[in-house]
C-alpha cells in the first residue's frame, strides 16, 4: 500500500512542477510585452520632442534589461 501512494506522490509533484514552469514562462512572455510597449511610448515620445531614441539591451534571455536614452 506504501508503494502505490509514493508513485501517486511523484505525480502530484510532477504536476507541481510542470506548472510552475508554465507560470514562469507566461509571467515571462507577459513582461516582454510590458517592457516593448514601454520602449515604443518612450520612443515616440522622444520623436515627438525631436530627439533620437537610443536602446540598448544587457543581459540574456532571463536578465534582459533595457537601459533607454533620448538623444537630441
Amino acid at each position: 500500500m506504501d508503494e502505490q501512494q509514493s508513485v501517486n506522490n511523484g505525480k502530484i509533484w510532477m504536476f507541481i512542477g510542470i506548472a510552475i514552469a508554465v507560470i514562469g514562462i507566461l509571467f515571462m512572455v507577459a513582461m516582454d510585452i510590458v517592457s516593448g510597449q514601454a520602449i515604443d511610448r518612450l520612443s515616440k515620445q522622444c520623436e515627438k520632442k525631436g530627439g533620437e531614441p537610443v536602446v540598448v539591451e544587457n543581459g540574456f534571455i532571463l536578465t534582459t534589461s533595457y537601459t533607454f536614452e533620448c538623444k537630441e
